[in-house]
């Protein structure tokens, strides 16, 4: 954080804003005089017309639109002045007060019209041309907009980033707190651009414990993913374990027990986190060993062995169009494309047809 600059301004207008990633393009007055207004980028769900921001990030150019300011956080001031409130009222920013409602509420209410909004919306019925059902859709208007802050503003103090928590809101909405607080492995497997690494760092800063079971298990899941990239459909059980016990630093004892949970099905039907079954044994090992999967991937191995055994059963003359296929070449092809390669054992004899 402490690379990161801060400016302050008044949100002046709203340029552009993506409904689905919170990212917005927007002018704001710094207050520098001059009239000019700095245009500001990035992730600013629930910034409104009308409010003063405090914004850390950094500095920029681009190209076609010249100096900008790319915000990685904010935080808002609500506005201190008739004008300011009258402004931050009429922008649109509550469902049912657009300019002439904003301009009788401040004349009638004055400096204590957010307070009697907050505390006292009933009283809004006061204002000429407010009645029942406009008084009662600005209140929930307002307490839709006042739960989107305290979320941003819990997540921040979270130290997750504006645009991480946009994703967060987008995914769980008013119990983002709570998913955070109490849940926050389910971080990783749910919201895109988080990872179980991310999720940890949360999960510390909301004080979950560094044995918890919750993150061995998300461990686990972890280890098994990373080893999904280097090309493994599965892990044999003990080295899982030991890749699990040097990323987590905890005692073996307990990710042995919290891979056995993990592999139960849940009592409401819900699919285990991961499979385990007995596999054939490394060639020339007769024991089977215990192999380890992500489900996907125990879906997908028993997908493609269906549909090998359907082929292996499938007449010579329903496949004429492979006969002339020489596979050592298709295969080597295969590999200048993709850099997949098979190995040694599994690659056919040069020349095979």
């Amino acid at each position: 954080m402490s690379n990161l600059a801060v400016v302050e301004g008044v949100l002046e207008r709203i340029t552009y804003t993506n409904e689905e990633n919170g990212y917005t393009v927007a002018r704001v007055d710094t207050g520098r005089g001059g009239g000019d207004l700095l245009t500001v980028v990035g992730a600013l769900l629930g910034a409104q017309v009308g409010e003063s921001l405090r914004m850390e990030g950094r500095w920029g150019s681009h190209p076609q639109y010249g100096k900008q300011f790319t915000v990685e956080n904010y935080t808002t001031v609500l506005p201190a002045t008739v004008q300011g409130i009258r402004r931050y009222l009429g922008s649109g920013l509550v469902k049912g007060i657009g300019p002439v409602f904003a301009d009788r509420i401040t004349q009638h209410f004055g400096l204590d019209t957010l307070q009697i909004i907050e505390e006292e919306p009933k009283r809004l019925i006061e204002v000429p041309g407010l009645g029942p059902k406009r008084t009662k859709k600005i209140a929930d208007a307002w307490e839709e907009q006042k739960a989107i802050k305290e979320v941003m503003l819990f997540l921040q103090t979270v130290e997750v980033s504006t645009s991480i928590a946009v994703r967060i809101y987008k995914k769980y909405g008013d119990a983002s707190i709570s998913v955070v607080r109490n849940e926050p492995y389910r971080l990783a497997a749910d919201v895109w651009g988080i990872g179980f690494l991310t999720a940890d760092k949360i999960a510390q800063s909301v004080g979950i414990p560094h044995d918890s079971p919750e993150r061995v298990k998300a461990g686990l899941q972890y280890a098994l993913s990373q080893s999904t990239d280097q090309g493994h459909c599965f892990l044999p059980e003990e080295r899982l374990i030991a890749d699990a016990v040097k990323l987590l630093q905890v005692d073996t004892g307990l990710v042995i027990e919290c891979l056995a949970e993990l592999a139960e099905p849940a009592e409401d039907g819900v699919e285990p986190g991961v499979v385990r079954e007995k596999v054939p044994g490394p060639e020339g090992d007769a024991e089977p060993v215990t192999a380890v999967y992500l489900v996907p991937f125990h879906r997908a191995e028993l997908s493609l062995s269906a549909q090998l055994l359907r082929l292996l059963r499938t007449p010579e003359d329903r496949m004429p169009a492979f006969r002339d296929v020489d596979w050592g070449k298709a295969l080597g092809w295969l590999k200048s494309r993709t850099g997949a390669d098979l190995a040694p054992s599994r690659r056919p004899p040069s020349g095979s047809r």
